[in-house]
């Protein structure tokens, strides 16, 4: 009787082909359909709505919807049913356990829940409908030869193997925890390994399903002669040679053009940036020497739970202000007049705000809450008691909070109008986050190699560790990395920037010369 939503896959791409042979048909596709599990995400929106079936309309009780709010249903938590529509306790409460084991993130879940619904379905189909609980190293190999070794057109990648490999080692780990199964179906290598700054050496694992060759991650990045291509003609609808596009009729220019200026200048995730708040926002009034400010982003908003500093330009903030006084109040005014708080799914009802907490009514009372406890799926809930109107910082034409989903189209849309005018680009938000990650350590590293040759120190050890650790410690903590290694990836961009090498070799030889001639 729970109403969900449900995540589809084309059966192409989870189809395993055991040789040679014609595709199937219609109605064998229909046949495997209903013989394989199928992935839903728990909609808590759903649950007051009604639903027709032939002919027959069902609905819950308030009784239901009340009983189900107090069992503790999260928004957005995958679930899978088998095939004959069963629902598998101990499988579900692992997806239910992830965020206790490190994946906290709403994406990296969905993600776990997408590659093990494709090993449930290879069970079903290419192992006889074995039982999760009962998979083996046999199976894995099979796995391996249908993902890896089987006709391009199904075949995956390394990179791609390795991610669902992650999330399976996750599963059976927790199975193992769990007493469902005696072992898990991997093999394990056992090494030593020696910490990078304390020189601690800890003992660890790795899972030899992992193709060691595969991709780190296709981190791809905009200069910065590109990213303005990108976003004037792109997002603000010039022509390449700068001047005004007459047949331009895009609409939010502005706006778009501002938040890709926040992703690169920030590093921010696409959800942390479109999460923030109006009232969030620091003042502009600041000494004249002041070009940064830092900004304190909320560890519900963050990516892992992970809350941290972030430095906002004296100048962005500004055109954020101008931006919240015209553009978005225009957005609002609009919005009030249609009176359409309805829109709004399960709204909070704000009576007072601050920069760090507020008051919201709940069961006619009123209850202090501190921002740093709202998710952004509760951030685009909040509304303000007496208007209706939304306290999120970027919204539509509508006054409606801005969904990631919109501006990843507000990207692509942008990416198309530059590849008609022949520039050959593509970009997503995640790229500018990429970008600042690279230019940031560019500028630390060129800082840090400055600092080196003016201390004219014999410590020639000490001096490269600050040059090269510390530039990293900051990236990490700008980015939000739980980890140092996620952050060596910018290493190797840097490490092909011929720029960086040729001023270091520059300044060292300016340097030699001068002790010469002393």
């Amino acid at each position: 009787m729970m109403l969900t939503t449900r995540f589809s896959i084309q059966c192409g791409a989870v189809r395993f082909r055991a040789g040679a042979g014609s595709s199937p048909s219609r109605g064998e596709i229909a046949a495997e359909e209903s013989s394989i599990p199928k992935l839903f995400f728990t909609d808590l929106s759903a649950l007051p709505k009604s639903v027709t079936a032939g002919g027959i309309t069902h609905a819950l009780s308030q009784d239901e919807i009340d009983a189900a709010a107090l069992i503790g249903l999260v928004d957005g938590m995958p679930f899978i049913l088998g095939p004959d529509g069963s629902y598998g306790h101990d499988l579900n409460r692992f997806f239910r356990a992830c965020p206790t084991m490190g994946v906290r993130s709403v994406n990296s879940l969905r993600s776990y829940a997408r590659d093990i619904l494709v090993w449930l379905r290879f069970l079903s189909e290419r192992r006889g409908g074995k039982s999760v609980w009962r998979a083996d190293r046999e199976d894995i190999a099979a796995f391996h030869e249908a993902r890896r070794l089987s006709e391009p057109p199904y075949r995956i990648s390394a990179a791609s193997w390795n991610r669902s490999i992650a999330a399976l080692d996750k599963l059976y780990r927790w199975a193992v925890d769990e007493k469902l199964m005696a072992q898990a179906p991997f093999a394990y290598r056992q090494y030593w390994t020696r910490l990078m700054y304390s020189g601690a050496v800890k003992a660890a694992s790795a899972n030899t399903a992992r193709e060691t060759g595969a991709r780190h991650g296709n981190m791809q990045f905009l200069d910065l002669p590109h990213y303005k291509l990108f976003r004037d003609v792109g997002l603000r609808g010039h022509l390449p040679d700068g001047r005004e596009d007459p047949s331009w009729r895009g609409r939010n220019s502005e706006r778009n053009a501002l938040f890709a200026e926040l992703l690169l200048t920030t590093g921010l995730r696409l959800q942390e940036a479109s999460s923030l708040l109006a009232m969030e926002l620091p003042g502009t009034t600041y000494p004249h020497d002041v070009r940064t400010i830092p900004f304190l982003l909320s560890s519900a908003a963050a990516k892992g739970r992970k809350g941290r500093e972030v430095r906002l330009p004296l100048r962005l903030v500004r055109q954020l202000r101008d931006y919240v006084d015209l553009e978005r109040a225009n957005a609002l005014a609009r919005y009030d007049a249609r009176n359409t708080i309805e829109r709004i799914r399960r709204p909070i009802r704000v009576i007072e705000r601050g920069r760090r907490g507020l008051a919201i009514v709940e069961d006619r009372e009123i209850k202090p809450v501190s921002i740093d406890l709202l998710t952004p799926q509760d951030r685009s809930r909040l509304v303000y008691e007496t208007s209706g109107l939304s306290l999120g910082l970027w919204l539509t034409e509508g006054g409606m909070p801005m969904p990631m989903a919109a501006w990843e189209a507000v990207f692509r849309r942008a990416s198309a109008r530059c590849q008609r005018f022949g520039i050959d680009i593509e970009v997503t938000p995640h790229m500018l986050r990429h970008g600042f990650a690279v230019h940031m350590l560019t500028l630390l590293l060129r800082e840090h190699i400055s600092w080196v040759i003016d201390t004219r120190s014999n410590h020639v050890g000490p001096a490269w560790r600050r040059l090269i650790g510390d530039p990293l410690l900051k990236l990490q903590r700008l980015m939000g990395h739980s980890r140092i290694e996620s952050t060596y990836i910018y290493l190797e961009h840097i490490a092909d920037s011929q720029e960086l090498v040729d001023a270091a070799v520059d300044q060292w030889g300016f340097d030699l010369a001068s002790e010469a001639s002393a």
